[in-house]
């Protein structure tokens, strides 16, 4: 019924700052998790090992108005590869003891 699986898993970050891209990736670890494992409930996602596959800076110059107060900005873009360990329940192996109820208004109503 419980399952314990260590799995990789590659994420990707954009931001305005490195704490941002980052936050951002690690942020995706459970969407991605959850699309691979549908059929089962996650109890805990444990990172166990992170390595940085590429990181990006994007510099540029933004002026207002085209001419005015030019300044550098930057973004940044992070795709980490996770090793993870996964705690599951498998939900179709749980049997589920079945109780018919009559449909009276009288039962619905009383309980």
């Amino acid at each position: 019924m419980r399952k314990v699986i260590e799995t990789k898993v590659r994420i990707e970050g954009k931001g305005d700052s490195k704490e941002k891209a980052l936050n951002f990736a690690l942020g995706n670890i459970q969407k991605k998790i959850m699309k691979d494992y549908k059929g089962n409930m996650i109890i805990r996602i444990e990172p166990v090992n992170v390595d940085v596959v590429e990181a990006m800076e994007t510099s540029y110059i933004e002026r207002f108005l085209f001419i005015f107060a030019p300044r550098e900005r930057s973004k940044y873009r992070v795709v980490l590869e996770v090793d993870v360990k996964l705690f599951l329940l498998d939900v179709e192996e749980i049997n589920f003891t079945k109780i018919e109820q009559g449909n009276s208004l009288k039962s619905n109503i009383f309980g």
